[in-house]
């Protein structure tokens, strides 16, 4: 696959271009895996994975003896979408970079987290995923996004990684995180959206389930790998 993008993000990209050009419509089979497979010259594997990521997103359902199918409100995902047009930069690493170097190491990284996180830590991600719903511009918005993995960073007790953070955080800050008019506010649709999935994670946290946090984290940044300049 091309740098940056693993092939289940590959996958996932493709079935999210053909449903927004209506190649696929909602309530209707997607292709089965052996073809898509075929068209995108990926293994099957790789198509059920993202299916799989599909599912827990609410995009696909799975019926027993009738196959795969897209939900009657598949389409609706695009107005959901944090969507980045990033671009290359000469003095830092790209946010496709910044999403597959995260993807090598913090899904593991959560049963680290699930095993130190303290209640005092928890409470102030409660705290961020309100304000990330609550976030006035779209500015404010992705520096609440980044907040968040900040204090999940933290809750491992290891200088090290809680470094990696504070090193991604301020290149994304660097160049404005890749947004213009960054005063505007976010659609009210992104900003549930975001928060749902991240106040998913933050509840595996606190449940100490490090697998489905391990899950969670991986999707949302396979998710990222996936959407980054989408249309371009």
């Amino acid at each position: 696959p091309p740098p940056g993008r693993a092939p289940r993000s590959l996958v996932y990209r493709a079935l999210l271009k053909s449903i927004h050009e209506r190649n696929i419509r909602p309530g209707a089979n997607p292709p089965n895996e052996r073809d898509i497979a075929r068209q995108l010259n990926t293994s099957r594997t790789a198509v059920r994975a993202a299916l799989q990521m599909m599912e827990r997103q609410g995009i696909v359902r799975r019926r027993v003896g009738s196959g795969t199918f897209l939900t009657e409100d598949a389409d609706q995902v695009f107005e959901k979408m944090d969507q980045t047009n990033a671009t290359v930069h000469k003095n830092v690493p790209t946010l496709v970079e910044i999403a597959e170097g995260r993807l090598l190491f913090e899904p593991a990284m959560m049963h680290i987290v699930v095993n130190r996180v303290e209640e005092h830590e928890l409470e102030a991600m409660r705290a961020t995923l309100r304000e990330i719903l609550e976030a006035p511009t779209w500015r404010e918005f992705k520096e609440r996004i980044y907040a968040l993995p900040l204090l999940i960073f933290a809750a491992t007790k290891n200088r090290f990684l809680i470094q990696i953070m504070d090193d991604i955080i301020a290149d994304r800050r660097a160049v404005l995180f890749d947004g213009k008019d960054t005063d505007k506010p976010t659609p009210l649709p992104v900003r549930q959206q975001t928060h749902k999935e991240l106040a998913a994670l933050v509840e595996a946290i606190e449940e100490r389930k490090g697998k489905r946090a391990e899950e969670l984290i991986s999707d949302h940044l396979m998710r990222t790998l996936a959407t980054v300049n989408i249309w371009q």
